[in-house]
């Protein structure tokens, strides 16, 4: 009986001792898995000191402490978002294009180079171009005079109108989208 005891007891030390040594090893398997997944969530060195402690001074449970108060993503993550953004707010930007030949354009262009049609006209005082709808300068404030739109033309001092045309560099009757400058044949 004592014989049959002796072996019970040498297999409960070998089985506890396979169950602790395996306890062990996941503990410090999860103090380095918690150091390399905090390395890659963020790059405060105290942070991660910390949280590598957290763990394995409170094994387990400092581990699912960990899990739960961890920063969401990684920073492979976040900067593959950045980048998905970045490109997201890249494809929605503006561009300018001709409503006539649909070509891209510059902000600040009067005409379309490859189709001549008037984007905008240019302010008299300040010659800052404007759009074509627009009925005053938000730049100097001057009211814009458009001959043809049925409104009253700009008043001058002494309640006289203007004579001077408030477009420049075409016919102040071709101001409409679509229209095109005159162009002289060069011979």
């Amino acid at each position: 009986m004592e014989e049959l005891l002796a072996q019970i007891e040498r297999a409960l030390r070998i089985g506890l001792t396979v169950v602790v040594a395996y306890l062990v090893a996941l503990w410090l398997a999860s103090i380095w898995w918690t150091f390399r997944d905090i390395r890659g969530r963020t790059t405060d060195i105290f942070l991660q000191i910390a949280a590598t402690l957290l763990v394995a001074v409170f094994s387990f449970p400092g581990l699912l402490i960990y899990v739960i108060l961890r920063p969401p993503k990684t920073l492979a993550q976040l900067y593959e978002e950045s980048l998905e953004e970045e490109a997201f707010l890249q494809g929605i930007q503006v561009h300018n294009s001709c409503p006539v030949c649909k070509q891209r354009v510059e902000g600040d262009f009067i005409f379309c180079p490859w189709c001549q049609t008037r984007l905008k006209r240019t302010c008299v005082r300040c010659d800052r171009p404007l759009m074509l709808r627009w009925k005053m300068c938000p730049f100097c404030a001057q009211a814009v005079y458009t001959p043809g739109s049925g409104e009253a033309q700009p008043q001058v001092a002494g309640g006289q109108t203007s004579a001077i045309p408030q477009l420049r560099g075409a016919d102040p009757e071709d101001t409409g989208p679509g229209t095109r400058p005159q162009i002289a044949a060069r011979r």
